[in-house]
């Protein structure tokens, strides 16, 4: 579903009763062409998603994060991954309300922290009601970051099978499997089991530190999973106290061999450039890659990149 013009000028009505700014670059005027966002084949689940792809860990306010999801929509992108875990559901809900208009719009990513079967189904259901549709795209076995996880999740009675009883009943379509610490981890779960996607750091930094881009990454390629990445920026927000130019460090990640970035949504008027960036992107060259990678290596240490401490 599509919204017509009275549609989008009552959107921005309620932006200036919320107090909200677009700025200039968030949506480009009605009738006025801009360039398309790059799409890239999402593994084999026939899905071209777009290059830049909504992260919803951080929220804001569900009216603000309504609106800019509406936006980023109109403007082309066309995956979103969330979680029960974020915000105590509060992501699941705010985007729900937008499904309901807009499903058929979208890849729809979720999660469960469920290790066993019947949690991991229980939270499928849960999931398809916050977020007010019928079936989800992707749900993903969250935070396999060891050995023990891995296994809990793959035994008999583990998480696997009560997704796989999930997809099934056509409640999924796929089911893959997310990781932050140990690539090790996440190689292994991809020879043990046909996981469809997975969702690993990407960055500059990362590139330091038990980087996913070594093994993982170019055997997922291989087995035609489908690669999304994450927290290309989170490392130097941390650094640098939040004053940095983005810009480099999603062209670094989207130059890497991944189908779509992850970028998260934490206030509206961030929407804005954000889509300029995607918009614009060009691959990187090797040697600018290079040359990012060792400017910012003396910030790539797991106080920074707290998802890397073991």
């Amino acid at each position: 579903m599509r919204y017509d013009r009275n549609m989008s000028l009552s959107r921005r009505d309620l932006l200036r009763l919320s107090g909200l700014s677009l700025g200039a670059g968030a949506l480009p005027v009605l009738g006025q062409t801009a360039k398309q966002i790059p799409k890239r084949p999402l593994g084999k689940t026939g899905w071209n998603a777009s290059i830049y792809a909504v992260g919803t860990a951080e929220i804001p306010g569900a009216e603000e994060t309504v609106i800019a999801l509406d936006q980023l929509i109109d403007a082309g992108v066309n995956y979103i991954d969330t979680a029960p875990s974020y915000m105590e559901t509060r992501s699941e809900q705010a985007i729900g309300r937008v499904m309901k208009r807009r499903r058929k719009e979208v890849f729809l990513a979720t999660k469960t922290l469920a290790r066993d079967a019947d949690g991991a189904y229980r939270e499928v259901r849960e999931s398809l009601d916050r977020l007010q549709t019928d079936r989800i795209d992707l749900l993903q076995v969250h935070a396999v970051n060891d050995a023990g996880t891995l296994d809990a999740v793959l035994k008999k009675g583990g998480a696997a099978e009560g997704l796989e009883r999930a997809k099934k009943e056509g409640l999924i379509r796929f089911i893959g499997i997310t990781g932050h610490t140990r690539p090790e981890v996440i190689l292994d779960a991809l020879k043990r089991y046909p996981f469809a996607s997975i969702l690993v750091p990407v960055s500059a930094l990362d590139k330091h530190i038990s980087d996913f881009n070594d093994e993982v990454i170019p055997y997922a390629r291989k087995q035609s999973v489908a690669v999304v990445g994450m927290k290309s920026l989170k490392g130097m927000e941390r650094a640098s106290g939040g004053s940095f130019d983005p810009e480099p460090l999603l062209r670094y990640a989207w130059s890497q061999p991944i189908d779509c970035l992850t970028i998260g949504l934490r206030r509206g008027h961030e929407v804005g450039k954000n889509l300029e960036y995607a918009r614009a992107y060009l691959k990187m060259a090797d040697t600018e890659m290079r040359r990012l990678e060792a400017e910012v290596k003396a910030q790539a240490d797991t106080g920074h990149l707290w998802w890397k401490k073991r």
